[in-house]
């Protein structure tokens, strides 16, 4: 049986009694709601507001998923009350005493907060100074006075296992002590260890759009789902969490962040890309997304063919191609319209003039098919009174007929037969007039030009892009497919021929920004008016610079208007001192304007290994050893990145019946530790206690941008151990000078 031993501190029996009081109150709490809800507290339990709900059951209905989420976070709680004590006197005022928690805890019978939330006003003493002096926004104003205790614990359950008072060097070594971690499967909240620069951004104003340049490991992203949290605390009479979006790189890294949030109280955010985005917009008229890595063809291709694709990929992701599609649209929507007017039976229903009034300026609130259908509505009245006119007209013509045959004819079966016959021939012709009526409308959308995405994109593409666009383009059209550079223009033309479905989003988080295209921002912008932006990236990791960008210029002006705020974070808290400094030297030689030399937190370990060998077959032995002492070692989770998929297969086939290896694909959507075996395409954004750069050679990694940019990204991966093995001679890109 395990023995608990009460930490050695003057204050240990008090804080352990403190401990005890506040799990109990947690557990009334919990107990309370229980039985108010008839839901357990470990139960899961979402709430769900049908949408036909009337206004009395919505109330009902949002106070019950209130009190589950309560309930969901105070069996939180009692796994782990809080994490923080601080005592504070304000200016003449009495002394406060305040307990910080991951979720509030409030005593019902007292109204008293009993733990303070993480993101509560008053938490800002805890992440924003040392004792002494401080200050902090509340909602009556700033408070002043002076921080006289700042006391980390480690709580679980009701067991206080460790306590120290905070300095400069304690609060170091308690920071230290939890980077040092070996790393899990997920990434994981950091309330405990979020720091003064990363609590500026999580407390950034919600009414400001907010670009985060971070250096490798500086935690962008949990910072960004911290702010999310953050967000729905401070302003959770009015923001809900379905009013949030987060868009990822890829399904892999939204796997690898996945426990983030829930582990920070928060559900029900959308999680998707930039591709799944767009592909529930244009719902039924999505074309097929040609699953292809760009980053990996630029990895295996020369470094010409990395141009020619990189004037492409710039052209598709530019805001000038998202004005030319769009003055296309303008344009096209009068072209496809009948150029002689709507005529039937000789009958002009609408004149050109007329057609171009109703469907240019009456109808152009809607999309094009939407407006092709309400001009069928008009067709269909207009149709209708002509059809009468023409039916009355010959029903005119038939009595004048049957008048004169009565008066010329004697009354007989001849003259009864010629009758019917006549009205007859009236009847079959009216029905004819009807049946046409019906025909025409039945033809009428063919009087337009096909409308489907396809086709007017490859209409737009052969009139005015280059022929480079054209070629890099139009063959995979011609197999019903697109690649997702072509996205942001098929929502373009999807908004103007079909619309788009609206959501009424508050803010959006968008992670390793810097691969996404002015036009893919501007779309977002423009599609979304009521929301704001955090966007967390870094411009030396800007591998995708081709479909992305290069200077975040590129959107405060012309996408924001310049109403955007750009903060910097330059401390790393991922890699030891020792592979940041290396990591450093490689970033150095083509560095990027503006960037900031990334200043790791003192956290030191073992120098990163660099071997050259002789030959492949010596490198891959020298793998395959450094791999097994890893797994002995008791790492969990260790990468062996190739610069390329194909030396990813090759590597997995040599190692697979001798370690618990797998290889990481493209579309794998579940991030799990252990062995991995990647190809450099897919790490960027990705953490692992241990990174071997499989081969970092000269002819693998010349003296190239793009490749200084990669092998920086592969480098910065690492928690705490980095060996860069090389056949032949090592990279100019790891020369000391």
């Amino acid at each position: 049986m395990e023995t608990y031993v009460l930490p050695q501190h003057p204050d240990s029996l008090a804080e352990a009694k403190h401990l005890a009081e506040t799990c109990s109150i947690v557990q009334r709490e919990i107990d309370k709601l229980e039985k108010d809800t008839g839901v357990g507290a470990e139960e899961e339990r979402i709430v769900v507001v049908p949408a036909d709900a009337t206004m009395d059951e919505q109330v009902m209905m949002d106070i019950m998923r209130m009190k589950v989420d309560t309930l969901h976070n105070l069996a939180r709680s009692r796994r782990q009350a809080y994490f923080a004590h601080l005592d504070f006197t304000p200016q003449g005022g009495e002394p406060e005493t305040h307990y910080l928690g991951r979720w509030g805890v409030h005593d019902s019978s007292t109204l008293d907060v009993v733990v303070a939330d993480w993101r509560s006003p008053v938490a800002n003493l805890y992440y924003s100074g040392q004792v002494g002096p401080m200050d902090y926004e509340a909602p009556d104003g700033r408070v002043q006075g002076e921080l006289t205790l700042k006391r980390m614990l480690t709580v679980e359950r009701d067991r206080l296992l460790g306590l120290f008072d905070s300095g400069v060097v304690s609060q170091d070594a308690y920071l230290q002590g939890v980077l040092g971690a070996v790393s899990s499967d997920r990434l994981k909240e950091i309330v405990t260890t979020i720091q003064a620069e990363q609590n500026l951004v999580i407390r950034h104003p919600l009414q400001q759009n907010l670009i985060v340049q971070g250096v490798a490991g500086s935690g962008k992203t949990t910072i960004a789902l911290h702010r999310i949290a953050w967000l729905l605390y401070a302003f959770r009479d009015t923001l809900r969490p379905e009013q949030m979006m987060i868009l990822a790189p890829n399904p892999l890294f939204l796997s690898y962040i996945s426990q983030v949030l829930p582990d920070l109280g928060v559900e029900r955010v959308i999680q998707t890309t930039f591709a799944g985005l767009c592909q529930e917009w244009m719902g039924k008229h999505a074309p097929k997304i040609q699953l292809v890595s760009r980053l990996e063809e630029k990895l295996s291709g020369s470094s010409e063919a990395r141009a020619a694709m990189g004037e492409v990929l710039r052209r598709k992701g530019s805001l000038a191609m998202k004005q030319d599609v769009e003055a296309f649209l303008e344009g096209y929507q009068a072209e496809i319209l009948p150029r002689s007017g709507l005529v039937f039976g000789g009958h002009v229903l609408y004149t050109p003039e007329e057609v171009q009034d109703i469907f240019l300026k009456q109808l152009r609130p809607f999309p094009l098919a939407q407006r092709i259908d309400e001009l069928k509505k008009y067709i269909k009245r207009r149709l209708l009174q002509v059809a009468e006119a023409m039916k009355a007209a010959m029903d005119k013509m038939a009595q004048d007929r049957l008048t004169q045959l009565l008066s010329s004819m004697p009354d007989g079966e001849e003259r009864r037969a010629r009758a019917r016959k006549l009205l007859q021939s009236r009847d079959d012709r009216m029905a004819e007039i009807d049946q046409r009526a019906k025909q025409y409308l039945k033809e009428f959308p063919g009087l337009f030009p096909d409308l489907s995405l396809l086709t007017v994109y490859r209409t737009y593409l052969t009139r005015h892009e280059s022929q480079a666009v054209q070629e890099a383009t139009l063959p995979l059209l011609d197999k019903k497919r697109v690649q997702a550079e072509d996205l942001a223009a098929l929502c373009s033309i999807c908004r103007a021929v079909y619309g788009l479905p609206k959501k009424a989003l508050r803010h959006i988080v968008m992670d390793e920004c810097q691969d996404f295209s002015p036009y893919q921002l501007a779309l977002l912008h423009e599609h979304y008016p009521a929301a704001t932006f955090t966007l967390v990236g870094d411009l030396m990791q800007g591998i995708h610079e081709d479909e992305g960008i290069r200077d975040y210029a590129q959107w405060i002006s012309p996408v924001f208007g310049g109403s955007a705020t750009l903060r910097q974070l330059v401390t790393s808290y991922r890699n030891t001192v020792e592979i940041m400094t290396l990591a450093s030297r490689v970033a150095a030689k083509h560095p990027v304007p503006g960037q900031q030399t990334a200043q790791p937190v003192l956290r030191h370990g073992e120098e990163p290994e660099i071997s050259v060998f002789s030959t492949d077959k010596e490198r891959y032995a020298a793998l395959r050893k450094q791999a097994k002492a890893w797994l002995d070692e008791g790492y969990h989770t260790i990468a062996l990145i190739e610069k390329t998929r194909a030396g990813a297969e090759r590597l997995y086939k040599l190692l697979k019946n001798d370690l618990p290896v797998r290889l990481m694909k493209e579309d794998d959507a579940d991030y799990q530790g252990g062995l991995l075996i990647l190809p450099a395409a897919m790490v960027k954004g990705l953490e692992f206690d241990c990174v071997a750069v499989c081969n970092a050679n000269e002819a693998e990694f010349a003296d190239d941008p793009f490749l200084c940019r990669m092998l920086y990204v592969m480098m910065t991966r690492p928690l705490h151990r980095m060996r860069l093995l090389a056949t032949g001679s090592l990279t100019p890109l790891l020369a000391e000078k």
